[in-house]
């Protein structure tokens, strides 16, 4: 073949490729999760085919209905519990618990106000636009997550379907991926290896950070005697694992409650506590994920953060693994380096 014609056929072949990842790219994230939590589950789907004997074909279908019920359709409850709640919050007449809420700080803030020169009349003014300002702002929120709502179905649908199709096939892809690889076997073996740890880093931070947040507003709630801390604190440990979200909704509620009953210095002491818990989740996640392998804590902690306003909430999983590849990349460069200077 002549150099045209060899040039001509790599031109083509990159189109294709680039065709063809430009046409699904809106669909790559959900396959990407998909593949990442069945790596996650192949060691459990080793230890599990034997013990079905002659049916043990069916242990990626087991795996992935078992993944459906546990996680997806849980996540997916609440997401659309959390819609409604906000919507029927949004619609109820607040009218006459805004002018207690109001009359309340009036009375607490006369004597400030008095002091600095400020009306009651401009404090009632600037908390009416605060709470517009802020119903504003959760009617957005609430709007966007419905306007998400089918294509977030159909990511359901992509992510259920990869990781039924890579748990049965996934160790022939791995096999072809390795042997399609420039990289060295061993170096192909490390990277391999660096993604599983990374994964696993990523699942177990999850976990690690929705118990301790939900131990932590648990304990915010009793201290604070909310009615109904329990459920509460459940409810907040399973928001958790939602981004940006989180426990907010559990923490704050608390401390509007508290406000509206008048125990004042308990509602300060919850805005606290929710800070605590959110700054929790800073220092948790990313210690987990860093002592499943070589990443350090702030660079794992930089990867969640930008895989999530990449990629949303896969981000949390898919950023820490373009982390650790681009860690192998430095690594293994720098073991090329080492050996030429040999």
């Amino acid at each position: 073949m002549e150099q045209s014609d060899r040039w001509l056929s790599l031109m083509l072949r990159t189109a294709l490729l680039g065709l063809f990842f430009w046409m699904v790219k809106g669909m790559l994230v959900p396959v990407a999760l998909g593949g990442l939590v069945a790596l996650l589950l192949t060691p459990v789907q080793r230890r599990l085919a034997p013990r079905l004997g002659r049916f043990q074909r069916f242990a990626p279908a087991a795996l992935t209905v078992g993944t459906l019920v546990l996680f997806v359709i849980p996540l997916v409850l609440i997401t659309i519990q959390a819609i409604g709640s906000i919507n029927q919050l949004l619609v109820r007449d607040w009218s006459r618990t805004l002018d207690d809420l109001q009359e309340f700080f009036s009375s607490r803030m006369r004597g400030l106000t008095a002091a600095s020169g400020v009306s009651v009349e401009e404090v009632r003014n600037y908390l009416a636009n605060l709470v517009q300002r802020a119903g504003a702002t959760i009617a957005g929120f609430a709007g966007g997550m419905a306007a998400a709502l089918p294509e977030s179905i159909i990511d359901v649908f992509l992510f259920v379907v990869a990781l039924y199709a890579l748990l049965r096939d996934g160790g022939a892809l791995a096999r072809w991926m390795a042997k399609l690889s420039p990289f060295q076997e061993d170096e192909t073996a490390e990277l391999f290896a660096s993604i599983r740890d990374t994964v696993n880093g990523a699942v177990l931070g999850l976990l690690a950070t929705s118990l301790v947040q939900g131990a932590l507003t648990t304990l915010a709630l009793l201290i604070f005697d909310v009615p109904g801390a329990l459920l509460l604190g459940i409810l907040a440990t399973l928001l958790s694992m939602l981004p940006l979200l989180g426990t907010t909704p559990v923490t704050l509620g608390a401390a509007i409650y508290l406000l509206m009953v008048g125990r004042f210095g308990a509602a300060i002491g919850m805005v606290v506590a929710a800070f605590l818990v959110g700054v929790s989740d800073n220092i948790v996640r990313p210690w987990v994920q860093s002592s499943q392998g070589r990443m350090h804590p702030l660079l794992a902690l930089i990867s969640i953060f930008g895989g999530l306003q990449v990629f949303g909430f896969s981000g949390i999983f898919i950023g820490p693994v373009v982390a650790a590849m681009a860690v192998w990349t430095v690594d293994t460069y720098a073991g090329l380096r080492t050996r030429r200077r040999a």
